[in-house]
C-alpha cells in the first residue's frame, strides 16, 4: 500500500470554470454547498416567476426543493453518524465503522508542504481564482491525497483521505493583483476527529510503481533546497549537478525510500481508516465531535426551513399566477 501519494506538481493550466458567485467554495462543507446551490435556484425561480415564464420557474423551483431536501437529509445523516458512533482508540480499534480522536502526524520521513504557501502539513487543498471582467473564475484547484497518521496514547492508525469530507480549521484567503488564493490545510500535531471504516492492510508487497513514486516525491522535496542539494552532491564544485552526481542523488533517495519501506514491513499489518465500502459517511475534521454534530444539526434546521419555505412560496406564487 502506498502511504505517500504525493502530487507535488499540481496542474494549474486546466480550463477555467465560471462561478456564479465569488464566495470561497473550497471552504464550504457539503451542506454549505447545497445551501449555496439552493440560493442560486431560488434566485432563478423568482426571476422566472416574475417574468411569468412557466417552464424555467417550475424547473428551478423543483431543483430548489430537491437540493434543500437532500441538504436536510444529508445533514441529519452526518449528525446521527457522529452521535451514534462510539469513540475508539487507534491502538485497539475494531475493524469496521469507528470514530477516532488523536493528533495528525506525517506517515513518512519527508514533510508534505502546501502547494501555494509551502506550509508544513499532512493534508492541504488550494483554489486559485482570477478576476475576469466583473467575475471571479476558477483557474486551478487540487487537494493532496497523501496518507498520514492519527496518533493517540495507544498507537497509530493510518488515515487515507481519498474520498473523505474534510473540514479543517486552518484556512486563508488572500489576493495578489488580479488573483485570489484559497488555502486549507491540516498541520502536523493538530487534533483530529475521523469517522470511517478501519481495515487491516498488509504492507509486505510494495509495487515498483509505489517505490518509483516515493523516490520522485523525495527528490522533489530535496529540490526545494537547492543549496543543500549542491552541498551534498556537487562533487566538482561547478555549481550544477551533472549526470553522474544526479544519479548518486537518485541512488540515495532510492535507498532512503527502501529503508522506510523495510521499517514499515517490520511492524507487520497496519490499521487504515478510509472511506467505508458500504457508502456510509467518511469525515475528517479538526473540530471536536460535539461541535461537528452541532454544526450539522444547524445545517439540518436551515435546509428544513428552506424546504418548507420553498413549498409555501411555490404554492403562493402558483396561485398568484393562476389568478392573473
Amino acid at each position: 500500500m502506498d502511504l505517500a501519494r504525493n502530487p507535488n506538481t499540481l496542474d494549474i493550466s486546466r480550463p477555467m470554470l465560471t462561478l456564479p458567485d465569488p464566495r470561497p467554495l473550497a471552504a464550504l462543507t457539503r451542506p454549505g454547498l447545497m445551501a449555496f446551490l439552493a440560493s442560486i435556484c431560488a434566485i432563478l425561480a423568482l426571476e422566472a416567476f416574475a417574468r411569468q415564464v412557466a417552464v424555467p420557474a417550475v424547473a428551478s423551483a423543483a431543483v430548489f426543493l430537491v437540493v434543500t431536501f437532500l441538504g436536510w437529509t444529508g445533514s441529519v445523516a452526518r449528525r446521527d453518524a457522529i452521535r451514534d458512533t462510539a469513540t475508539s482508540t487507534a491502538g485497539s480499534a475494531a475493524l469496521g465503522y469507528v470514530e477516532l480522536l488523536g493528533q495528525a502526524q506525517s506517515a513518512s520521513q519527508h514533510v508534505l508542504r502546501s502547494q501555494v504557501r509551502k506550509r508544513n502539513c499532512v493534508w492541504c487543498r488550494y483554489l486559485i481564482e482570477r478576476r475576469v471582467g466583473g467575475a471571479w473564475v476558477v483557474q486551478s484547484s487540487a487537494a493532496t491525497e497523501d496518507c498520514f497518521l492519527l496518533r493517540d496514547g495507544t498507537g497509530d492508525c493510518v488515515v487515507d483521505p481519498e474520498g473523505a469530507e474534510i473540514i479543517p480549521r486552518n484556512r486563508r484567503v488572500w489576493r495578489e493583483f488580479d488573483q485570489r488564493f484559497h488555502e486549507l490545510w491540516i498541520e502536523p500535531g493538530e487534533r483530529l476527529y475521523v469517522l470511517g471504516e478501519v481495515t487491516s492492510v498488509s504492507d509486505t508487497a510494495d509495487s515498483p510503481a509505489d517505490v518509483s513514486q516515493d523516490v520522485s516525491s523525495l527528490l522533489s522535496e530535496w529540490k526545494q533546497d537547492p543549496q543543500d542539494l549542491l552541498r551534498r552532491y556537487d562533487q566538482n564544485g561547478n555549481g550544477i549537478l551533472e549526470e553522474t552526481e544526479w544519479q548518486q542523488a537518485r541512488h540515495d533517495a532510492q535507498a532512503t525510500v527502501e529503508r522506510e519501506y523495510r521499517s514499515r514491513r517490520a511492524v507487520g499489518p497496519i490499521n487504515v481508516i478510509r472511506k467505508p465500502r458500504d457508502g456510509r459517511r467518511y469525515l475528517i475534521s479538526a473540530y471536536e465531535p460535539a461541535q461537528l454534530a452541532h454544526r450539522f444539526a444547524l445545517w439540518a434546521w436551515l435546509h428544513l426551513g428552506l424546504f418548507v419555505a420553498g413549498c409555501v412560496g411555490i404554492l403562493l406564487l402558483t396561485g398568484a399566477m393562476a389568478w392573473k
